[in-house]
């Protein structure tokens, strides 16, 4: 949910339209392969250029012609075979013999007739998809974007809403970050900076606490690379809450929060 989120606001950008010719292609290594698979099941603009280039493939292996061999081959073969002189064990070999250079056979025959093929096939590839990348057109934003990015700015300039500074508290000294909340809307805004990514099976979790209440959870959400992140987070329920709260996020789940807390950050409301 927040990695789909977070490409619908565009803060994660789309793979370079070479990543995707190649991805189409299978010519990715395979940890790659897979970050593009992930990122086009919440993408449909590049899904449509990887449906694009997979047409493309499919039909350019129906570029070259096919030819059968002759019906009679086999027994011109035998034929020619049969009139050339077998020699004897102990022949040695002529002179004249020795002096003219071997036939190409094999590998080197077979490149040497089929190399300039492949060479006409990769070109009219490459031609192909620039005229199809030439074609495309920039696509409107969808509705859904639209109404994301609304949310967004509405969360974060309304004269109402609870600006938080988070800070660091537990593992991460240099975690820092931000909360903007806003009474009565069931989203949030949250950036943060250097806080490490989730362990396998586990996701980060934002509680609140007023004076004299036990904590309840906010909403969860998952990091997956180390650095500067924004996220515009799914609450449990829509914000309600007045006086001295405090945030913290912590890495455990259930019914209060356990471990260290890895960011904090306080406002009166």
């Amino acid at each position: 949910m927040i990695q789909w989120l977070s490409h619908k606001l565009g803060l994660k950008a789309c793979p370079e339209c070479d990543i995707l010719v190649d991805y189409a292609m299978d010519g990715l290594p395979e940890g790659q392969q897979d970050k593009v698979r992930s990122h086009l099941s919440a993408c449909p603009r590049c899904r449509e250029q990887v449906r694009d280039y997979w047409q493309v493939r499919e039909g350019l292996g129906l570029c070259s012609q096919q030819h059968e061999a002759p019906q009679d081959l086999c027994s011109k073969v035998l034929a020619r075979l049969n009139e050339v002189p077998r020699e004897t064990p102990f022949e040695t070999a002529r002179p004249e013999a020795l002096s003219r250079p071997a036939p190409l056979s094999g590998w080197p025959r077979f490149w040497m007739f089929t190399g300039p093929a492949f060479a006409a096939l990769s070109l009219v590839m490459s031609l192909v998809a620039l005229a199809a990348l030439a074609q495309q057109k920039p696509q409107p934003a969808a509705p859904q974007e639209n109404a994301l990015a609304t949310i967004s700015n509405a969360v974060i300039n309304d004269p109402h809403a609870a600006h938080v500074v988070l800070t660091a508290a537990g593992p991460s000294q240099q975690a820092n970050g931000m909360l903007v909340l806003c009474p009565g809307m069931d989203h949030a805004y949250l950036s943060f900076e250097h806080l490490s990514p989730c362990p396998l099976g586990n996701d980060y979790v934002l509680w609140a606490k007023a004076q004299d209440a036990s904590p309840r959870r906010l909403a969860r959400f998952s990091v997956e690379k180390e650095g500067a992140n924004v996220y515009l987070l799914q609450l449990d329920q829509a914000f309600q809450a007045s006086g001295p709260m405090q945030f913290m996020v912590t890495q455990q789940s259930g019914g209060a929060p356990a471990g260290p807390a890895w960011l904090k950050g306080s406002v009166n409301l």
